[in-house]
């Protein structure tokens, strides 16, 4: 065995030891159940949001009812939703009991998923990923 220093043309151990830096700060900040859980939170709210805005649209009868609801079933995520929230607003303008709850729930909905947008200074229930 050769006791002189290992040449390292390529700088890969600078490279581990940057990674290996990286990884321990990471795995300080999150750990992975708490990952999964936040993951798991956001997916539910999504998924209540995305039931309110069908049941929101399931009853328009014209064809701005009709592609609203296409684009409610094809939304992916939250902001897919929050697009779509001014034009399933307007639909939603007529001045009976049952519209003004069905928008008021749509409100409260939103107002609980992006906290931010109307001012609140809570922590919404989609919380920011780290990529």
């Amino acid at each position: 065995m050769s006791t002189s220093p290992r040449i390292d043309l390529l700088g890969l151990s600078e490279l581990d030891s940057q990674i290996a830096e990286e990884s321990r700060l990471f795995a300080d900040d999150i750990s992975l159940p708490a990952a999964r859980a936040a993951r798991m939170d956001s997916r539910r709210a999504f998924v209540e949001m995305k039931q309110l805005f069908m049941q929101a649209v399931q009853n328009l009868e014209h064809r701005k009812g009709a592609w609203l609801r296409a684009q409610v079933r094809a939304a992916g995520d939250p902001v897919d939703l929050w697009l779509l929230r001014g034009p399933l607003l307007a639909t939603l303008r007529e001045d009976d009991v049952a519209t003004r709850t069905m928008r008021a729930a749509l409100y409260r909905t939103l107002d609980r998923t992006f906290p931010e947008t109307f001012g609140g200074s809570e922590v919404g229930r989609l919380p920011m990923q780290r990529f």
